[in-house]
């Protein structure tokens, strides 16, 4: 499994200035992640709280597993002269590469705000030729 994951620290102070969460400041609210090998498995389980089974997409294409959560909410109330609109919305979207899987055997399932997805390694048969010697 090859991971893309390694992260540079700050060289000069224009790349202090880039990385400064007071110019750019982060979500209070990462998106737990957890990818691990159990047997001849891979599993990827993703915190996704407040989404619903219809609002999550998953992947696999050329190698690279693609999870997507999008959620959007609009609602309106008209109470005397006053008129008021609210949208909410939240995305999520995280890719992954992987070697070596039964893509046709990926199983992914949404229960009680948690993704988990199996990624089963391709059983590689043993093939023995018999090499004859001149």
């Amino acid at each position: 499994m090859k991971h893309n994951l390694v992260r540079r620290s700050p060289n000069t102070l224009l790349d202090d200035f880039f990385n400064d969460d007071f110019f750019f400041p982060r979500s209070r609210y990462q998106t737990n992640i957890d990818v691990y090998q159990k047997d001849n498995d891979y599993f990827v389980e993703v915190d996704l709280p407040g989404y619903k089974r219809e609002d999550i997409s998953v992947e696999f294409i050329d190698d690279v597993l693609t999870i997507k959560a999008e959620y959007r909410e609009e609602s309106e109330e008209q109470e005397k002269k006053y008129y008021y609109r609210s949208r909410k919305c939240s995305e999520f979207m995280r890719q992954i590469r992987f070697s070596n899987i039964d893509d046709g055997a990926i199983d992914a399932q949404f229960n009680e705000g948690v993704l988990s997805v199996k990624l089963p390694i391709k059983v590689r048969e043993e093939v023995i030729n018999k090499i004859e010697v001149k």
